[in-house]
C-alpha cells in the first residue's frame, strides 16, 4: 500500500492558536476583490497591502505544493497565492505571538483554499537542531516567500511602538538570516521570492549569490515612466540558469492614481505575475 504523505508540521511546540486575544482589534478586509477576507490589527502591528499581493502573484506554486511565508505577519501573501492555487500546503512563520493567532484564524477563514495549513510562532533566523525543533525541516518547501521589514536603524528611526518596530526594522544581521533559512528549507529546484525597497537590490543580489541561480528581477515603479520604488526578486536554488532583469511594471498609469490594466487584474483577479 502506498505511504500516506508526511504531515507538514508535526508535533511543533511553536505551533500557533486561532485563538485571538479578547483585547485586540482587528479589522476584516477584502483581498482580491474579495476572494479572502482577512483579519488585520487595527494598529500597533504592520498591515497588509500591495507589497503582499505583489509577492503572491510573482509565486509560481501549483496546486499541491508546499508553499512556507516567512515572517508572514498576518499570512497575507501565502493566502493570496492559496486564492489564486488552490490545495497548496501552506505554512507560515510569523514572529510576534498576537499577528501569528490571527494569521492561524485567517488559516482558518481561507481553509477552502487549502490542502493544509499551518502557522509557527517563532523567529526565521532559528538555526540548526532549533530550526528543525521548530518545524522548518531542511528540503520541505517548493516555494518560500517572504517580505522582510523595509528599514534599516542605522537609516531610518525606529519606532516606538516595540511590534511595530519589529515588523519594519531588520535586525543587525539585515536579510542575512531570510535567505539562510529559506535555502536550507527549500528542496532542490525550489524557488525563493523577496518583495523588497528597490534601493536593497544590490544587497538582495549579493544575498542570493551562492546560494541560487536563475536569479530573476522583476521591478515594479509607482507610476509609468517613474523609477522603480519596489522589487520582486526570484533565486531557483541550485540552478545555474542565468540572471534576468525583467522590464519595469508600473503600478499606475502616467500621471494618474488610475491603476494600471494588469495590476487591476493582479489586485482584484487574482492573475498571476510570470517571472519564468
Amino acid at each position: 500500500m502506498p505511504q500516506s504523505p508526511a504531515p507538514l508540521l508535526p508535533d511543533s511546540p511553536n505551533l500557533a492558536s486561532a485563538a485571538l486575544p479578547e483585547d485586540l482589534a482587528v479589522s476584516e478586509d477584502d483581498f482580491l476583490g474579495g476572494r479572502i477576507n482577512l483579519l488585520q490589527p487595527k494598529k500597533g502591528h504592520h498591515r497588509s497591502g500591495t507589497d503582499a499581493v505583489l509577492l503572491a502573484a510573482c509565486c509560481p506554486a501549483k496546486s499541491g505544493e508546499v508553499v512556507v511565508d516567512l515572517g508572514s505577519g498576518i499570512g497575507a501573501a501565502g493566502l493570496c497565492v492559496a486564492a489564486r492555487v488552490s490545495g497548496i500546503k501552506l505554512l507560515a512563520v510569523e514572529l510576534e505571538a498576537e499577528v501569528a493567532a490571527i494569521a492561524a484564524a485567517n488559516m482558518t477563514r481561507c481553509a477552502e483554499h487549502l490542502a493544509e495549513s499551518s502557522v509557527i510562532n517563532a523567529d526565521v533566523a532559528l538555526r540548526g537542531e532549533a530550526r528543525i525543533v521548530a518545524g522548518l525541516r531542511e528540503n520541505m518547501a517548493h516555494h518560500v516567500i517572504a517580505n522582510p521589514p523595509y528599514y534599516r536603524p542605522e537609516r531610518f528611526q525606529t519606532s516606538p511602538n516595540e511590534a511595530r518596530a519589529t515588523a519594519h526594522m531588520l535586525t543587525d544581521e539585515g536579510m542575512e538570516p531570510w535567505f539562510r533559512t529559506a535555502v536550507s528549507i527549500l528542496k532542490k529546484g525550489g524557488t525563493f521570492t523577496v518583495v523588497q525597497r528597490a534601493d536593497e537590490l544590490p544587497e538582495l543580489l549579493q544575498l542570493m549569490q551562492g546560494r541560487f541561480g536563475n536569479i530573476t528581477v522583476q521591478p515594479f515603479s509607482a507610476r509609468q515612466g517613474e523609477a522603480a520604488h519596489r522589487v520582486v526578486i526570484q533565486g531557483k536554488k541550485q540552478s545555474r540558469a542565468p540572471f534576468r532583469l525583467l522590464p519595469t511594471i508600473a503600478l499606475h498609469d502616467a500621471g494618474s492614481d488610475v491603476p494600471a490594466a494588469r495590476i487591476e487584474a493582479v489586485h482584484r483577479h487574482g492573475a498571476a505575475i510570470d517571472l519564468s
